[in-house]
């Protein structure tokens, strides 16, 4: 029986020895990590590396950015320009009938740094002017906006015809400055009805976020980067 005792003893004598040594080599491991955090409500500047749109992408697909500025923590540059931001689109809600502008939801998934470490990031879209109260990007809106674009080119005719008649010369612009902008209201009424009635049927826009646009980002959870 102390025969097969003492084998048992020695075994575990040599397992307690090996997790304390390893146990040590952890903390030296971890005190030689040294990391920075970036606080949420950080923001981002950074550079589309290929374009998206609705037309072409697909929900998982995958797109990339750069950052265009670094990132300084404490007077340490804790992410610098060139970094990559890995991106996936999320969801998208196809162009609709009354001129309704697709949607594209997109997310932010990862930041590659130069030295090649991902991090998990999570960051939404900051101070972007086509944004549904969702988060979704659109372009150029829904009916509405393409009654106000009617109208804009209706004034443009009107004041096209207008500035024929003044230029009819001295005599005759008293006579053709009335008759152009007669002319340019009917004209332009007919183009206002008629696009309108045509707007009601048409598709709205995709959405195309061109390669090299540049757009901010803000983080919504810290991000911790490790130094080395």
């Amino acid at each position: 029986m102390k025969k097969n005792i003492l084998p048992a003893i020695l075994i575990g004598i040599g397992l307690l020895s090996f997790g304390m040594c390893a146990q040590a080599s952890q903390k030296r491991i971890n005190a030689d990590v040294q990391a920075v955090k970036l606080p949420a409500g950080t923001t981002m500047k950074i550079e589309l590396l290929e374009p998206v749109s609705t037309g072409v992408a697909g929900v998982g697909d995958e797109f990339s950015a750069m950052l265009k500025e670094d990132k300084i923590v404490n007077g340490q540059v804790a992410l610098p320009v060139g970094s990559v931001i890995r991106g996936t689109v999320d969801k998208i809600v196809p162009a609709k009938r009354l001129s309704r502008s697709a949607v594209l939801y997109i997310i932010f998934d990862h930041i590659v740094t130069p030295t090649g470490r991902q991090i998990p990031l999570n960051a939404g879209l900051y101070n972007y002017g086509e944004i549904t109260v969702d988060g979704g990007i659109y372009q150029n809106g829904n009916y509405g906006y393409a009654l106000q674009q009617n109208w804009d080119n209706t004034k443009k005719i009107v004041k096209t015809t207008i500035d024929w008649g003044k230029g009819t010369g001295e005599n005759m612009q008293y006579v053709c400055v009335p008759i152009g902008a007669l002319g340019g209201v009917i004209g332009g009424a007919f183009y206002y009805v008629g696009d309108g009635i045509v707007d009601l049927f048409k598709k709205g826009n995709d959405v195309v976020m061109q390669q090299g646009k540049d757009i901010d980002i803000m983080l919504t959870q810290p991000l911790d980067i490790p130094l080395h």
